[in-house]
């Protein structure tokens, strides 16, 4: 977890990164030095390697090794965006956090925006996506989730947002006391309450590499989403249930007498394999909830750190020792929240 006490920089920029395209990299930390430069706030950049293969893993170390304000943390394996996400604000020490994504649809030069409304007083600033240029079936699968997680949250999360957002360093200290170790960042942050506005966002299409943000992937997120933040769909089944036997019995009665008050066979075969199917459903989905909860008292790690390198820590460690070093590989820590 990132000490409260040691802030060195205004600025962090949080990248998380599964297998982006290198030149996506560059590009993105030349358009970060040029639009945050007339700001006149000092900024780090922290690279989040979520389990990359080799040609992303290299590219991030040897841009770590190269400019003095990257930190480089490098995951064990692939623990998926938000806990990514969750390192990178564990690690960062500006009074000021901006995430966002590696592959350019959250255009940079949106960043300098953020800040002013930070200045005027919000402590977090999200982009809400007024367009965007995914694929088909990814935009409107999107918009769908928003929709129904909107109508059955206990939150309210604003609609057409992702990661790309502002947090003051008060909201990502009171994020990181969260135990939660199964994070949707999208949703806890509206949970914390604090003095929250949008900004209207162009999302671009990706004019580099293909997205690693899979189907599973984002089922797998909306999943998590629902179960953290509604209990809607236990809820839902008792309703259902009582819906359902009352039209059984009906269905029942309405058989009974056009077959003459007599049974027809086939008519309670398929009301059993109905209600079975029912309980099963419901049985289901009552197990999806235990084994979130399973998860929870656990209490494995959201991720393990193998690494961390680059100069930005060092300049941190420089600070609080009163040197300075060169780039250097740093000891493995875990979260423990």
């Amino acid at each position: 977890m990132s000490d409260p006490e040691i802030v060195t920089v205004d600025l962090s920029v949080i990248v998380a990164v599964y297998n982006e395209d290198p030149r996506n990299l560059v590009k993105l930390l030349d358009r970060l030095r040029t639009c945050l430069g007339p700001t006149g706030m000092s900024h780090e950049v922290v690279f989040v390697n979520d389990g990359s293969r080799m040609p992303t893993s290299s590219a991030l170390r040897e841009l770590a090794l190269e400019f003095p304000n990257i930190k480089l943390i490098e995951l064990s394996r692939n623990f998926g965006q938000q806990a990514a996400i969750t390192a990178g604000l564990d690690h960062c020490s500006g009074r000021v956090v901006v995430n966002m994504d590696s592959d350019l649809q959250d255009p940079p030069e949106l960043i300098p925006t953020m800040i002013d409304k930070w200045k005027e007083g919000y402590d977090v600033v999200y982009a809400t996506r007024s367009k965007r240029r995914d694929r088909f079936l990814k935009r409107h699968t999107a918009f769908i989730f928003y929709r129904i997680l909107g109508a059955v949250s206990t939150v309210e999360i604003p609609w057409d947002t992702g990661d790309f957002r502002l947090l003051d360093r008060t909201v990502v200290e009171a994020l990181a006391s969260m135990p939660e170790k199964s994070r949707f960042i999208r949703g806890l942050i509206p949970w914390l309450g604090f003095k929250q506005c949008g900004v209207p966002l162009d999302r671009e299409a990706r004019e580099i590499g293909e997205s690693a943000y899979t189907v599973r992937k984002l089922l797998s997120l909306a999943l998590d989403g629902l179960l953290a933040f509604s209990v809607a769909p236990l809820l839902f089944l008792p309703a259902l249930g009582g819906i359902l036997a009352a039209l059984a019995a009906l269905s029942f009665v309405v058989a009974f007498v056009l077959a003459g008050l007599k049974l027809d066979n086939s008519v309670l075969l398929c009301g059993v394999a109905f209600f079975t199917g029912l309980q099963i459903a419901a049985t289901g989905c009552v197990s999806v909830y235990l084994a979130k909860i399973l998860d929870e008292t656990r209490r494995r790690p959201t991720y393990i750190v193998a690494r961390r390198l680059g100069q930005g820590f060092e300049q941190q460690a420089g600070s609080r020792s009163g040197t300075t070093g060169e780039a250097s590989l740093v000891p493995a820590l875990s979260r423990t929240v």
